[in-house]
């Protein structure tokens, strides 16, 4: 009796496998997990890769429009949209622009528009000296707009003060969009230079394609990693 139990407290014995030792039974069983935590990754990032590009969809930035928010080349993910449903005033959005005809300074097709949704329909929207004032829906005050996201540089001998549109008024169905790089974007504008191809006409709630959530936006340098690997 004394016998067995003392084989009982004793340390846990490993077998050779295969007439090796057990110093090599540990390494082969120390490479196996290490493969199989490996592996496990790997069809966890592409499962990952799969729902990003289904269910919420990548954005990549190209052009200062939207400086300094976002920059040349940064890589994003964004919340598809149907029908034009559940955008607010200040969303970061994806506009399908394919439909229109819109051409880069190079005559190249340009498909998708990355802006900031401004005003919606019903609203009138208006802007003097970099002061974006909005009359919403429903009311008869205009309200001036804080926004800390806009930039007005980049472009020598002007400022805030030279950026001014017209009155615009969001009809049915309609959006109205910037650039938050003020001075150097093509977006919903089409009275002033340098605004929409669009003739007398707005874009529509149902040409949004996504929204670019905060947190994408505020994570951009991971999420520039992360796509490395999967251009």
């Amino acid at each position: 009796m004394g016998e067995e139990l003392q084989e009982e407290r004793g340390e846990e014995k490993i077998e050779p496998v295969d007439g090796g030792s057990a110093e090599n039974y540990r390494r082969k069983r120390s490479d196996a997990i290490f493969y199989t935590v490996i592996a496990v990754l790997f069809v966890a990032l592409i499962g990952f890769r799969v729902w990003v590009n289904n269910a919420l969809g990548r954005v990549e930035v190209s052009g200062s429009s939207m400086c300094q928010t976002l920059q040349d080349g940064d890589t994003l993910t964004m919340k598809l949209v149907k029908e034009g449903k559940g955008l607010e005033r200040g969303d970061i959005i994806v506009v399908n622009v394919g439909k229109y005809g819109l051409k880069d300074s190079k005559g190249n097709s340009i498909d998708f528009l990355i802006k900031r949704l401004i005003a919606v329909e019903g609203d009138k929207v208006k802007c003097t000296d970099g002061q974006i004032s909005i009359c919403y829906a429903g009311t008869d005050e205009y309200v001036p707009l804080d926004e800390p996201y806009a930039y007005y540089g980049g472009v020598p001998g002007r400022d805030e003060t030279d950026y001014d549109f017209h009155e615009y008024t969001v009809g049915e169905g309609e959006i109205f969009f910037l650039g938050d790089n003020r001075l150097n974007s093509v977006d919903s504008r089409y009275q002033e230079w340098g605004g929409s191809h669009l003739n007398g006409a707005l874009y529509k709630a149902t040409d949004v394609q996504g929204v670019v959530s905060q947190w994408a936006v505020d994570n951009k340098e991971f999420l520039d990693i992360l796509f490395f690997w999967w251009k």
